[in-house]
């Protein structure tokens, strides 16, 4: 059995779909196809996948979904859905710069049940990103018996270097955690330090 993870082996890059009209303005704010869906990228074939992510882009910002739906008991402010992007997916450093960003989500974030986003800063970090002006990000969320469905719109202004003219990919990695079902990571997991260093991170590639 091989000490180091299939994934580390690997540096991924991934093309996106450009969605043009999101977020919608009534109910859902996203409503991605499933070729936004991305791949497992863990190359653990055993392992139980039960948080689906997707993720778009237009020139207005940028789509999360999260679709959770292994739960057997109700969904808690406890369960987060962590994003860091960067938006200059610079390979060559290990210390976060300005452009680096950190989004924490919670589909049940307050005793109203309703969805919540927090920007947090990245240890380590050479220089933190400006905090996003969050009141521009909208969420929805739906809490089903077997668990949530999270859709997060990021408009280009709570992007530090959002430009997809000028720089058409972005670095990003997730962590998902649920105090039920576990933990669930984009590539490696906790025993590397993708938390903070953004070269561990995959590479989006915003085509049209």
């Amino acid at each position: 059995m091989s000490i180091i993870p299939h994934s580390f082996y690997f540096r991924h890059a991934i093309t996106l779909q450009e969605v043009k009209k999101i977020p919608h303005q009534k109910g859902r704010l996203l409503k991605l196809p499933a070729a936004c869906t991305l791949p497992d990228l863990t190359f653990q074939q055993d392992a139980s996948k039960w948080g689906t992510v997707k993720l778009a882009w237009n020139n207005e910002g940028l789509g999360i979904s999260l679709k959770v739906d292994s739960k057997q008991h109700p969904t808690t402010p406890a369960e987060t859905f962590q994003v860091w992007i960067d938006t200059r997916d610079t390979k060559n450093i290990h210390r976060a710069n300005r452009y680096c960003h950190l989004f924490q989500f919670q589909a049940c974030g307050n005793t109203r049940k309703q969805p919540l986003c927090t920007q947090m800063t990245i240890n380590r970090a050479q220089s933190d990103a400006p905090q996003s002006d969050l009141s521009q990000v909208k969420l929805w969320s739906e809490l089903k018996n077997n668990g949530y469905e999270l859709e997060a719109w990021l408009p280009a202004e709570t992007l530090n270097g959002y430009d997809p003219a000028a720089y058409p990919q972005l670095g990003f990695y997730y962590k998902i955690f649920d105090s039920e079902l576990g933990e669930q990571f984009m590539t490696i997991n906790q025993e590397f330090p993708f938390g903070q260093d953004p070269s561990l991170w995959s590479t989006m590639r915003l085509e049209s």
